[in-house]
Formats: structure tokens, C-alpha cells, sequence
């Protein structure tokens, strides 16, 4: 036993290593009075926008939250009973919840080897879909969906591609591949709030003024009800502190998760990190498949790794009560019972990125 206890997530090192930033900046929106829809507010939603390559960034209360705003408006304005859109096997189940509490009938695509929606399965479906939802699996970029499948899929103007982006925003230099996409700042995320958070990014300006009437239950807007879903000030001016230091951590990931890879290549564990796309990825996750998972995470634990799982189920065995739902999707029930999420983030030491690595070639040679 070599002593070392690695937790799963670097959130501690975090706080401990910008502590005084973030308490300046409590300390400042706090003394002000203004803890709402203020200056923060404003400065962190323009540099999101900038990061985003897109002219609008609107704050709510979280990722899922973001999603639904969007689903919500086109459901608005599509006036099609139960419309229907297709998401992949492989997400966390906010994907499915935010479209279903828009209206929508969700049917579930099948994901290939590297857990991303695989494109025959969207091709069977897309006759019967008005809208796919695309997810970065553990922050893959969407650079591959310019194939020319899916570029004849995208090219039928009555169809929506939206993201979820909530894993895999940062990834590719932030470029989006439709219309509007929802960010989350969940603690867990790359660029994690200390409590809930999201954003919906768009080109769209009916998007944009649909989304902040929405986050003030509906204000200005005669068609929308909408709720309360405002990020405060504190968190607003507290991400614009992590957000200088974003660049810089993703390089982290990026090195870590590239010497992983490297690593790994050769061994029975399987990184799903597709190798045509491992630059553009931004490693929220960092996900192997393996033989015997159970042993495994068990091994790793016993050597003070925590390790988790993501995700044990697909969308489609949840107990949704939708038509469009297979019984079984054969790729995503193989990875869902082979998958394994490692410690990765930027306050990883190289003594820790190292031993984590060993650790898991000593349990799968």
C-alpha cells in the first residue's frame, strides 16, 4: 500500500487553491446588495457568449433547466402534438427529464463503441423525430457528426439538432453544432459552480428573450409561464474567477488524459476516448471499459482510488412511460455493465496521475 487516498473529484484542492479570490469576490457582492441579475450576472454571461462563439449566453438555475427552456420554446412554436426527439442511450437521465417536461415524446438511439449516438440507429428514427438532442458522452467533442450521414440528416431544414452540452462544452474550442445548446455548472462539471447552475447558449434572439422571460416566470411574455431559474450573483462572480484559470485546467485534463491513453493502449482496459478525437475532447470524464467491473473497482478502491460509474443504465431501461423506448439496446447495455470513471482534474499531481494509471494496469494484466 503505497498510502495515497485519491477521491474522486479535486473540488478541496479547488476551493483551497483560489479560496481568498472567491472570498473577495463573496465578500464584495455581499457588501454591495445587489445579489441579483447584476454586473456579475452580466460580465459572466458576455464572456460565455464570447466563449461560445455565439452572440447570446443566458444563466438559469441549471443544465437541465437550460435544456427544457429551449425544448419548451420549440414545442411553443412548433404546434405538433407530442412532437418527438431523439436522444442517445447513454446520458444522464436530465436529458430524457427536460424534454419530457417540455412536451416532447422521446425516442433512444443506440451509442457506438465510444458511447456516442450511433448514427444508423438516428437514421431509423428519423422519420418519426422532429428534433435530435446531441450529447458529448464524458466531453467528446461533435466534430465527428460532420460525417456525410449525418450532414444529410442535418441538411433537412425540418429537423432541429440541439445539444446537451452539459459534459462537453468545452470541448472542440467550444463550437456548436445547432442552433441552441445547454450548458451546466454543476459542481462536477469542468467549470463547476458551488451549487447549481446552467446556461443556454443560441444565435437565436427568440431564443434568448424566450429564455430570460422564462427564468422570471414568464415576465414580458404572453405565451410562456416559465419559473424562477436565475443564478445569483455570488455565483456568477465566482465563476468568472474559475474562468480565468479554464484554458489552463483543460490543458491539465488534456495532458493527463492524453498520457492515460498513451498508457493504456496496449492493456485490457479500453479507454472510450475515441483516438480521432482525442485533441478536440475536453475529459469530464475519463471512462475504460474492462472486464469484471466489480473486481476491479474494487482493487482500485482497496489502493485508495474511488472510482465511479457512468451511467449503470441506458435511457432506455429506465422506467420512462414512453412509446419509442427498445426493451434492449445492445451497445449500451454492453458498456453500461463494462464502464469505469477515474479521478480526473487538474489538482491531480504527476505522483497521483501516475499511480492511478499503474493501478489500473496492475488490475487488468
Amino acid at each position: 500500500m503505497s498510502g495515497l487516498k485519491i477521491p474522486f473529484t479535486g473540488l478541496q484542492k479547488q476551493y483551497n487553491n483560489l479560496r481568498s479570490e472567491i472570498l473577495d469576490v463573496t465578500d464584495s457582492v455581499l457588501r454591495s446588495g445587489r445579489l441579483m441579475d447584476g454586473n456579475h450576472t452580466a460580465e459572466f454571461e458576455n464572456w460565455l457568449a464570447k466563449k461560445n462563439h455565439k452572440p447570446h449566453a443566458i444563466t438559469v438555475h441549471s443544465g437541465t433547466n437550460a435544456l427544457e427552456i429551449i425544448a419548451s420554446y420549440y414545442y411553443s412554436i412548433l404546434n405538433v402534438r407530442l412532437p418527438k426527439v431523439i436522444i442517445p442511450s447513454m446520458t444522464f437521465r436530465a436529458t430524457a427529464n427536460a424534454w419530457i417536461r417540455a412536451g416532447w415524446e422521446i425516442i433512444v438511439a443506440d451509442c457506438d463503441q465510444h458511447g456516442m449516438m450511433d448514427i444508423d440507429s438516428v437514421q431509423e428514427y428519423h422519420n418519426d423525430a422532429l428534433a435530435v438532442c446531441l450529447v458529448g458522452l464524458y466531453g467528446s467533442s461533435l466534430k465527428n457528426y460532420r460525417t456525410k450521414k449525418w450532414q444529410e440528416l442535418r441538411a433537412d431544414e425540418n429537423w432541429l439538432v440541439i445539444e446537451d452540452a452539459a459534459q462537453h462544452w468545452l470541448s472542440w474550442d467550444c463550437r456548436r453544432i445547432g442552433p441552441a445548446a445547454a450548458i451546466s455548472f454543476d459542481p462536477m462539471k469542468n467549470l463547476g459552480n458551488h451549487g447549481n447552475g446552467g446556461a443556454v447558449v443560441t444565435n437565436v434572439k427568440e431564443i434568448e428573450r424566450y429564455a430570460r422571460s422564462f427564468r422570471a416566470h414568464g415576465k414580458g411574455n404572453s405565451f410562456a409561464t416559465g419559473s424562477n431559474s436565475r443564478m445569483s450573483e455570488i455565483d456568477c462572480a465566482t465563476l468568472m474567477v474559475k474562468a480565468q484559470h479554464i484554458d489552463q485546467w483543460q490543458e491539465r485534463r488534456r495532458t493527463i488524459g492524453l498520457y492515460w491513453m498513451e498508457r493504456l493502449a496496449k492493456s485490457l482496459a479500453r479507454s472510450l476516448i475515441d483516438s480521432g478525437n482525442c485533441k478536440e475532447h475536453c475529459y469530464h470524464k475519463f471512462v475504460i471499459e474492462v472486464d469484471n467491473r466489480d473486481s476491479v473497482m474494487n482493487q482500485l478502491n482497496n489502493s485508495g482510488i474511488e472510482t465511479k460509474v457512468h451511467y449503470t443504465h441506458g435511457i432506455n431501461e429506465l422506467p420512462y412511460d414512453y412509446q419509442g423506448i427498445p426493451a434492449m439496446l445492445s451497445c449500451s447495455a454492453s458498456l453500461a455493465k463494462r464502464v469505469i470513471s477515474l479521478p480526473i482534474y487538474p489538482e491531480l499531481t504527476d505522483l497521483e496521475v501516475e499511480y492511478i494509471v499503474d493501478q489500473v494496469l496492475n488490475c487488468v494484466s
